[in-house]
């Protein structure tokens, strides 16, 4: 029976393999070879080719999807000419969280390659502070993800509400602290590719030294040449940016594998590899949002990013015509995922627009302008809340009403409207804030508003 089995697979993968290959032009045919060759050299030879575990990190984009299908028909080309292959380990990763669409597309890819029942394949995601088997049903929460919540308030309030640093260079911490988790789970990867070109990458582990040797965090080993020791000191910033009221930890150490996981380049096959063709059309290919992504935006969830943006907007309208305040689209076809990245980080909206007015920064300055656009029963209030801020005697109800509010505790907003940090993670937080999803520079953000008054204490 089981030789039956094999029988069956083997004649599955191969028509997998037969319908991959009918839609590659020549060039991309020609590039698959090499790209097999470059693997085999990689492992070591034709003989280590069954031991050698390759990692890729799944965007939600056509590049990645093309990626994928390239490594399946990779994998699968090897298997018919030799008794073994190498093992290939699929990271899916959409942050804050993955939406339903995007689970379902990655879901159509994964059986069109007939990859969830092959045993040298595993499927996996990121699923708040852990890393699971893939799942197209899971739900889009921030289960055990208490971190990333907070990260997330205090970078706003703190230092830069506006959406582009809030999903810039924080979203890249996040991914690199979700690979860090994925390597410790699963150590014995060999090897990761990746479809981002080479000056992206180039531009990722620039910022990466930079933000790293800001905080003190890199020692003068701890970025060679390995993926994993990079990933693993991004983690560790990652953890010291959600808690900017502790000191920075030590500078990391190099890890003890005996092999650095490092990054097959295949920058002069990617123009033939991923090109546009029809190899789409195997994958199914739809006109959803992150499918058009640049590659080092690829990870990033477009919907919860342009809800943001909305919701900012929104914010900065006239009292007298702006709207109520709802993470909606207008557009009908993201009715579905209204809501995302309130849902994602386990806030409630009022906590996202509370962020976005950062009325407790700089001792208060912009509480009364706050108030009166967004809760003006609280306006005879005032002088309360500055007590409690302050760290004075006054009515529960009101220390209730900020904490609810705001989504943070009283430590963290007298923190805030203190603005007690070193000017070693001030200045850390204010770089990390200069930069969008794709690490490109923001202009600088405008100075606070100082015409609204502050009350008494």
């Amino acid at each position: 029976m089981s030789n039956v089995h094999d029988q069956a697979m083997h004649f599955i993968y191969q028509q997998v393999l037969e319908r991959l290959l009918s839609h590659m032009t020549k060039a991309q045919r020609v590039s698959l070879q090499l790209l097999i060759q470059r693997l085999l050299v990689a492992a070591g030879g034709p003989e280590y080719i069954g031991t050698f575990r390759l990692l890729v990190v799944q965007g939600a984009d056509r590049r990645s999807a093309r990626l994928l299908a390239v490594l399946r028909a990779a994998q699968l080309s090897i298997a018919l000419r030799a008794p073994v292959t190498f093992k290939l380990r699929v990271l899916v990763s959409c942050l804050p969280a993955a939406g339903g669409a995007q689970l379902e597309q990655h879901e159509r890819h994964f059986n069109t390659l007939f990859m969830h029942d092959d045993p040298r394949v595993q499927l996996e995601m990121v699923d708040g502070a852990a890393v699971v088997p893939f799942c197209s049903r899971a739900d889009a929460t921030a289960r055990g993800w208490p971190l990333a919540r907070e990260a997330l308030l205090l970078f706003g309030h703190l230092v830069d509400a506006r959406p582009d640093a809030l999903l810039g260079s924080r979203t890249h911490l996040e991914l690199a602290d979700a690979i860090r988790l994925a390597l410790a789970a699963y150590p014995s990867a060999d090897a990761l590719v990746t479809a981002v070109p080479a000056g992206q990458r180039r531009r990722f582990a620039a910022w990466a030294r930079r933000s790293l040797r800001q905080a003190g965090l890199a020692g003068p080993d701890a970025l060679h040449q390995c993926v994993e020791n990079m990933a693993n000191c991004l983690g560790q910033l990652h953890v010291a940016v959600g808690f900017p009221g502790g000191a920075l930890a030590t500078p990391c150490s190099a890890q003890s594998r005996a092999l650095p996981l490092r990054v097959i380049v295949i920058d002069d096959l990617l123009a033939q590899l991923l090109g546009e063709g029809e190899l789409d059309q195997v994958l199914g290919g739809r006109s959803e949002p992150a499918r058009h992504a640049t590659p080092l935006s690829a990870f990033v969830d477009p919907l919860a990013l342009a809800q943001l943006h909305e919701l900012a907007a929104r914010c900065k309208a006239p009292v007298a015509v702006r709207q109520a305040l709802r993470l909606v689209s207008p557009n009908a076809e993201m009715q579905p995922q209204q809501a995302r990245l309130a849902k994602a980080y386990g806030l409630e909206q009022t906590q996202l627009a509370c962020m976005l007015y950062r009325p407790f920064a700089d001792q208060g300055a912009g509480l009364e302008h706050f108030l009166q656009s967004r809760h003006a029963d609280m306006l005879v209030a005032l002088p309360y809340l500055h007590r409690a801020l302050q760290g004075k005697s006054c009515p529960d109800a009101v220390k209730d009403w900020i904490v609810n509010t705001s989504g943070l505790t009283l430590a963290q907003l007298r923190m805030v409207y203190k603005g007690r940090l070193g000017p070693g993670m001030r200045h850390l937080l204010a770089n990390l804030a200069r930069r969008d999803v794709q690490l490109r520079l923001l202009e600088r953000k405008a100075a606070p508003c100082t015409s609204a008054r502050k009350a008494s204490p």
